[in-house]
């Protein structure tokens, strides 16, 4: 039975990389700047520093799509880091959709010297995170972070499930456009990305503000302006509402004892985006489902790390989602 030591995701924004019985030993952005050495690309800066370097870099995945050329530079000095070797057995954890590149996913881990890889949805690792892999009952599980996993999951088994491409990223972008064209000032991504973990809500009488720092428009000076969460509610609630319409259509696909599991459960959220203030209640209201959360930022994580120290789960895990 093959022993896998390390779990990778490679994520829009971040790569993390999980070690059997340690954790989480590297976590850095999904970057990279390249430049030719004699007729090869090469990997001058990756992860957190070729975001800081003042150079300008790459995302390895772009509007859900990864570079599998760029995440091979990234991943052979993430994997030097760690010192991941030769004869280690290496899971990547991917969305549903790129489920469809497993192949591709094994080849790349091929290519920066791993003989052991294998390919698994994450959200899977996300029910065992819940511990709610092996109950022969159907859960809901719904993963909002830079875009939304939704799977229905039942005895360790997706019946159903998509990638969307709504959530936090969508917000940050909505953000920065609407600051620049209606105060002229432009918002760095980590800037819009605070404002969105500060005052976004889906509560239509939480009144909150944040002062954030940004470019003068058309110029190289700094200005400061203030944002209020009900100017940004209208392109926050459309967010979400788009995620709610994409969870019912997933289980509008579900049979009828499925959905009565599903009613009694409520849903499992998790992800960054899935802490915006009045989410409970939102969901509640547009789907008629509890939410149950429990660390959501971690619990993908947590079942990682669940698997690796059970080979006979990862088998599972593999021989029924692929």
């Amino acid at each position: 039975m093959k022993k896998f030591d390390f779990a990778v995701s490679i994520g829009s924004s971040v790569t993390n990389i999980y070690k059997a019985g340690v954790g989480v030993v590297l976590s850095e952005r999904s970057a990279v700047v390249t430049g030719i050495k004699g007729k090869r690309e090469i990997a001058l800066h990756v992860g957190n520093d070729a975001v800081s370097c003042g150079i300008d870099f790459r995302k390895v995945i772009v509007d859900g799509k990864i570079d599998f050329s760029l995440a091979s530079l990234m991943l052979a000095e993430f994997f030097k880091k760690v010192e991941i070797k030769r004869k280690d057995g290496v899971i990547f954890l991917v969305s549903l959709e790129d489920m469809k590149l497993a192949n591709e996913y094994k080849d790349l881990g091929y290519a920066v010297g791993v003989n052991t890889v294998e390919v698994i949805p994450s959200i899977v690792a996300t029910a065992y995170g819940y511990e709610i892999e092996n109950f022969r009952k159907s859960y809901l599980l719904v993963d909002i972070g830079v875009n939304t996993e939704i799977a229905v999951i039942n005895n360790g088994r997706i019946l159903t499930g998509a990638t969307v491409y709504n959530g936090g990223n969508n917000i940050d972008e909505k953000i920065m456009n609407y600051i620049y064209t209606e105060k002229g000032i432009e918002l760095s991504k980590n800037s819009a990305e605070k404002v969105k973990n500060d005052i976004t809500t889906l509560l239509p009488n939480d009144e909150r503000s944040i002062e954030i720092e940004g470019f003068i428009k058309d110029t190289t000076e700094y200005s400061t302006v203030t944002i209020t969460s009900t100017e940004i509610f209208g392109m926050v609630i459309d967010e979400y509402n788009k995620i709610a319409s994409a969870i019912l259509q997933v289980l509008t696909s579900c049979e009828n004892e499925v959905n009565m599991d599903i009613k009694r459960h409520g849903i499992y959220l998790c992800g960054a985006s899935s802490k915006i203030a009045g989410i409970e209640k939102y969901l509640k209201v547009k789907l008629n489902l509890d939410c149950f959360k429990y660390k959501p930022d971690a619990i993908t994580m947590i079942g990682v790390g669940q698997l690796l120290d059970s080979p006979i789960a990862v088998e599972k895990v593999i021989l029924e989602n692929n």
